[in-house]
């Protein structure tokens, strides 16, 4: 994800630096270093107990909280700035590993030698570690010689995510989570990593669930699908567009007793800007038009369009980003949708 719509981080000076190669030589180095580290992990891998490495820390500023934000921890309050402390960071379980992933990700927990009278805080550790991510880059890939590449630097994913979340700000520890902060770190292996420690959300992905065992009537599939549709159009007045909705980045909160939903988004590291205003529209679509894979693996994808048509008659803050697929002629279409159209719908 480079191009014209990258967020404006740049990655070869500051906090995310990243030495990029500049010669096919300098490539195959960095590629064999690559598989070097990977190799090593099989000897010294991350395992549950393991205290990272931390050798720089920037805590994310949070504000003033407003009221409807889950409860901040008084230690993330206190680790706020560059390098004011450097916290401890343990390993408890492994939520998502192995090949070709745009991240490790594991369950820990969070202290501080400098504040020892605050509580430990449970955190979710992201680690962009590049000897996973599986694909072998190309110096188009690593210099932006193309939009959408097939391999990113670690540096790229985790500064995308410092942007993203930064420009939503007033989403976090609502519909988006709390951001505690980032870090660079040396794992077993040898291996230098950005790391995003984050707010720990309990609670099902639309990938572990469906609408039965939510207990989803009529009224909590429209209501789903609302609170999926106004998150993303926050994210996107944020000047965000996310580019991976589907199920494993969304968690679900719903009662059953009055079928209220709320949701929060994950995974903004893939993220890109909206661009001025003339294409924004044409972008925005792409996200929400994503909102069916996530009904279809909730068991509910024939919902889908009763509730587009429903909310597009409706003057919601969203209805504007839908009336863009009404005029793809994806909701009543006036003419027959193009072959490619058809081919995405079936492949979301």
């Amino acid at each position: 994800i480079h191009g014209p719509r990258a967020p404006p981080v740049n990655i070869e000076s500051g906090f995310f630096y990243f030495k990029c190669p500049r010669t096919q030589g300098d490539l195959e180095t960095f590629w064999a270093r690559l598989w070097a580290y990977k190799k090593a992990s099989i000897i010294a891998p991350l395992h549950p107990g393991h205290v990272l490495t931390v050798t720089n820390y920037m805590g994310s500023y949070h504000g003033h909280p407003s009221s409807g934000t889950r409860e901040l921890p008084p230690l993330i309050r206190q680790c706020t700035g560059y390098n004011v402390t450097m916290p401890l960071l343990v390993l408890q379980a492994p939520i998502q590993g192995g090949d070709a992933k745009w991240s490790q990700v594991w369950r820990g927990v969070m202290t501080s030698q400098d504040f020892p009278d605050l509580s430990p805080v449970p955190v979710i550790i992201k680690l962009f570690q590049e000897s996973y991510l599986g694909f072998g880059p190309e110096i188009g890939d690593l210099w932006g010689n193309s939009e959408y590449a097939e391999w990113l630097p670690g540096a790229r994913l985790a500064a995308n995510e410092a942007w993203a979340y930064d420009r939503m700000r007033a989403l976090q520890g609502r519909t988006v989570p709390w951001s505690y902060g980032f870090c660079k770190c040396l794992l077993p292996n040898g291996e230098a990593t950005f790391g995003h420690v984050m707010e720990v959300i309990e609670g099902p992905t639309a990938s572990t669930t469906t609408a039965d065992e939510l207990g989803l009537d009529e009224v909590g599939i429209f209501n789903l699908g609302d609170a999926l549709a106004t998150a993303l159009h926050e994210i996107h007045e944020c000047g965000v567009l996310h580019n991976d909705v589907k199920e494993d980045n969304v968690i679900i909160h719903h009662n059953s007793s009055n079928q209220d939903c709320n949701v929060v988004l994950l995974d903004f590291a893939l993220c890109t800007t909206l661009g001025p205003p003339p294409e924004q529209m044409e972008v925005v679509f792409q996200d929400m038009l994503r909102i069916t894979r996530v009904f279809s693996a909730l068991g509910i994808k024939p919902r889908t369009r009763d509730w587009f048509r429903s909310r597009l008659q409706m003057n919601v803050p969203f209805s504007q980003e839908l009336a863009e697929l009404d005029q793809a002629g994806w909701l009543a279409p006036r003419k027959p949708p193009s072959t490619k159209f058809v081919a995405n719908w079936e492949n979301l």
